[in-house]
């Protein structure tokens, strides 16, 4: 039985100091920032865009771990 790999995407391409510590939309091909805020709401109603990806930005100086 063959397990698909997910594919990992760099976003250090797209991302930068400004968009630390916001909720970002980001293009479905992963190509740009299409906005940017400080809440998700206020995000999601300034985005026209369906497909968009949303995407919490953390300081650089955080890690994150999950908890299972």
């Amino acid at each position: 039985m063959a397990v698909e790999q997910a594919q990992s995407i760099d976003l250090s391409e797209i991302l930068n100091a400004s968009h630390e510590n916001k909720w970002v939309a980001i293009a479905p091909d992963y190509s740009r920032i299409l906005a940017a805020a400080d809440t998700l709401g206020k995000l999601m109603h300034s985005v026209k865009d369906n497909d968009a990806i949303y995407h919490r930005v953390l300081p650089r100086d955080v890690s994150f771990a999950p908890y299972a």
